[in-house]
């Protein structure tokens, strides 16, 4: 897919007004602070933008209404967005990009629901409404942990037509405590819609490099590199340019001329025109790369007795769970169980209600029959829609 922003794209770190405000300010709630006193905010957009950004953060992720609750304060949600946002943006004038921030929505209470994901959906749906009112060129998924979080946000962003890039905090495994897998995130992400693609990785800037080499044969879009430039020497930032990174986060919000040259000088990594491989279906733990004609399991149907069965297939020979959906709360009944096993799902229905209630709520990759007794267009509608792969 093509990308509508000239790369390498470099960014600035400031993603929330609490990296604005000093220890003396504690008392306060940040963002009131920056309110009250904007130059705060103009000074350091224009200081990255002078070292080298060509795009800046509205320090939108710290605007939640459960943060502003906590100092009385959840009627300015709108207000408090639109402002921040406004102020970037007359910052950064025409000639650079603004994107919002979104912090993961932290609703998960286990075990996972349809009624958790749509919570989140429209919580991002909210914030992100605000966004595009205010005229930024992108929205931020920033250090995001869950794929199920993940995949709202971008298919709220995609529901407005905003662009969206992600960011996800990973370990040396390219995993995070939550299980979810850099690679699984990427190939699931991309199909929904997702602009770019990034990790965090707590296991420093070697690491990182690895795994952006490791991910980038199977990515279609554009992969972020999020990094610490005041603990990095220029090699390492010239391995991370050379890495398959075409969008750079200094998350210190500290670059510097020079070093900020090491990325605009690099060539993009990103052709939209080389082939990657990317058929692949996924859960949140892992991608599979499938065979021409993947080994299916015998046709089941969902029951309250399918967590064993599901865990039981993980012994056979095959390379996919073969599911049979008659109704949504058989669609719920899916997604609530699909964590329990290692291996992809292919599912058939005759009702395209049904189908669209899977494909919404598992959180991956979905392989679909493609002899779904379903009108030709509706089932490519929403296999393209969803990110699913016919079959």
């Amino acid at each position: 897919m093509s990308f509508l922003f000239r790369l390498p794209l470099l960014c600035d770190g400031i993603a929330d007004c609490d990296c604005l405000v000093t220890a003396d300010n504690e008392y306060q709630c940040s963002e009131t602070v920056i309110i009250d006193h904007p130059d705060i905010l103009t000074k350091a957009k224009s200081q990255a933008i002078a070292n080298g950004a060509d795009a800046v953060f509205s320090p939108t992720g710290g605007v939640t209404h459960d943060r502003l609750e906590e100092y009385g304060l959840d009627e300015e949600f709108s207000h408090y967005i639109t402002f921040l946002t406004q102020v970037t943006k007359k910052t950064a004038g025409t000639d650079v990009l603004t994107g919002g921030v979104l912090m993961p929505t932290k609703l998960f209470k286990p075990p996972y629901t349809k009624n958790i994901f749509e919570d989140a959906y429209f919580a991002y749906l909210e914030k992100m409404t605000l966004l595009k009112s205010s005229d930024v060129d992108f929205v931020m998924l920033k250090n995001q942990n869950n794929l199920w979080d993940m995949r709202a946000g971008v298919l709220a962003a995609k529901s407005l037509n905003l662009p969206v890039f992600v960011t996800m905090n990973v370990d040396a495994d390219g995993k995070n405590p939550n299980g979810t897998d850099c690679t699984a995130a990427l190939i699931t992400l991309q199909s929904i819609g997702a602009d770019a693609f990034g990790i965090d990785c707590s296991d420093g800037i070697t690491a990182e490099i690895l795994l952006l080499q490791k991910i980038f044969p199977h990515a279609e879009i554009p992969l972020i590199a999020v990094m610490d430039t005041r603990t990095a020497d220029k090699d390492r930032l010239l391995c991370l340019a050379q890495s398959g990174a075409s969008v750079f986060i200094d998350k210190a919000c500290q670059y510097d001329k020079e070093k900020a040259a090491i990325f605009k000088q690099t060539p993009s990594a990103f052709d939209p025109n080389t082939e990657k491989d990317s058929y692949a279906a996924a859960v949140e733990c892992e991608a599979f790369f499938l065979p021409d004609n993947p080994e299916l399991s015998e046709p089941m149907d969902c029951s309250y007795g399918m967590t064993d069965d599901i865990i039981n297939m993980d012994d056979e020979t095959i390379d996919a769970v073969y599911i049979n959906l008659y109704s949504t709360d058989d669609a719920a009944m899916l997604s609530e169980n699909a964590s329990m096993s290692r291996l992809p799902f292919l599912i058939h229905t005759n009702n395209s209600v049904t189908l669209e209630a899977a494909l919404r709520y598992y959180q991956g990759r979905l392989l679909v029959d493609s002899r779904c007794d379903i009108n030709e267009n509706e089932l490519n509608a929403l296999v393209k829609k969803y990110g699913a792969i016919l079959y």
